[in-house]
């Protein structure tokens, strides 16, 4: 395969390809690594695919937010191809973790979450609707700032407020089947409310590990989407029957009958899984990521000591406790065994506990433990 030549660029490898062009991985003059997007020769000429080159452009400059993809700069090959130059992001898409973990819990899944409705909320003050919000548009990258969900692809953006080319592919179904709107099934008018049945969608996914109308045909899919029964998550995992009421509300067959934007749909979830959690404290917190026989014994031995279990997973674990229930040196005695195989840090945060629900800055482990973890046992120097 030939490498194309990007001005100013160094290409050296394919990180993605589709129906519509290629995504290298590359580096600038400095040595520091972009991705770079460019259209497939064949597409050259089709004013559909320019235009959602443009209109890619055109959004991602609009926005300027932590969870958006960030565009450097564009151009065009000799060949006519364009290309954007966009920031390289480092890590999993939200697909391929939902792939190998399944079901996440409902607090993680906040937490995913809550930046993405907040970047959309963005994009629609801006007269931006993204239409093609789904799992594997999402990176799950990192930063100083801990956990960064990162949204892709604005290719299929509406901009409201500007007249010009509209974009006809697939006869005016524009969008993924199965995390598309019925208003975008019909070839409707889209608005924001389309981009809050697509974090429905979203938000089933995550919590269920399975897309919400998965498993069938495309027809009879499209068709459910419109007409069928809106799938409640509490029939797919065990989590509180409560989350179900807000996730059929954002998948509404009327745009009318939905959230009216991605905040209230983000704050009627939060209320079910964070129900009046009350004041935050003071709590010493344990985090730990390693294998998952490793993880399983450090879990086992934060709930012999009467931590509560904040987040779990396979591969680490996050757990708080009250200070004076915990004694910090026999707590130490006892990771240190664990730490020799795995990354633990023990550190003080604030958090509200209500029963096993746990909420606050304690969750984010970056911001009371240093990232990225170092190897073996850390412990905060206030502890």
């Amino acid at each position: 395969m030939q490498v194309p030549s990007v001005p100013g660029y160094t290409l050296d490898r394919m990180i993605g390809e589709g129906g519509f062009g290629q995504v290298w991985r590359g580096t600038d003059s400095a040595l520091a690594p972009v991705a770079i997007k460019i259209l497939h020769l064949e597409l050259v000429r089709s004013i559909d695919a320019l235009t959602r080159f443009q209109r890619e452009l055109e959004a991602i400059e609009r926005l300027h937010h932590r969870s958006v993809v960030r565009a450097i700069g564009h151009g065009a090959l000799d060949d006519g191809r364009p290309y954007l130059v966009l920031e390289y992001l480092e890590g999993p898409s939200l697909r391929e973790v939902l792939q190998e973990r399944g079901a996440l819990p409902p607090a993680e899944m906040l937490t995913i979450f809550a930046p993405l409705c907040d970047a959309l909320t963005v994009a629609h003050t801006a007269g931006l609707v993204h239409r093609d919000v789904k799992a594997s548009n999402v990176i799950l990258a990192r930063d100083a700032g801990g956990l960064r969900p990162v949204l892709l692809d604005f290719g299929l953006v509406k901009l409201t407020d500007q007249e010009g080319p509209g974009l006809t592919s697939s006869r005016s179904m524009l969008g993924t089947p199965a995390a598309m709107a019925p208003e975008q099934m019909r070839g409707q008018p889209v608005d924001a409310r389309t981009d809050v049945y697509a974090l429905g969608l979203l938000a089933f996914h995550m919590l269920t590990g399975h897309p919400a109308f998965g498993g069938a045909p495309g027809v009879v899919q499209s068709y459910m989407q419109i007409h069928g029964a809106r799938p409640r998550p509490s029939t797919k995992v065990d989590i509180d029957p409560a989350i179900d009421a807000p996730i059929a509300r954002a998948l509404a067959p009327e745009q009318r009958e939905r959230f009216a934007t991605p905040q209230e749909l983000f704050d009627a979830l939060h209320a079910v899984i964070h129900p009046a959690t009350g004041a935050e404290q003071d709590v010493i917190a344990l985090y730990a990521e390693g294998d998952a026989d490793v993880i399983a014994k450090i879990s086992e031995l934060a709930r012999g000591l009467g931590m509560t279990i904040a987040l779990a997973a396979p591969d680490s674990v996050l757990a708080v406790i009250r200070p004076p229930e915990l004694d910090v040196g026999g707590m130490r005695g006892l990771l240190a065994s664990h730490a020799t195989s795995a990354k633990v840090a023990l550190g003080k945060s604030r958090a509200s506990l209500q029963g096993a629900i746990v909420d606050g800055p304690a969750l984010d482990a970056e911001s009371w433990a240093p990232y990225p973890l170092p190897d073996g046992l850390w412990v905060s120097g206030d502890l």
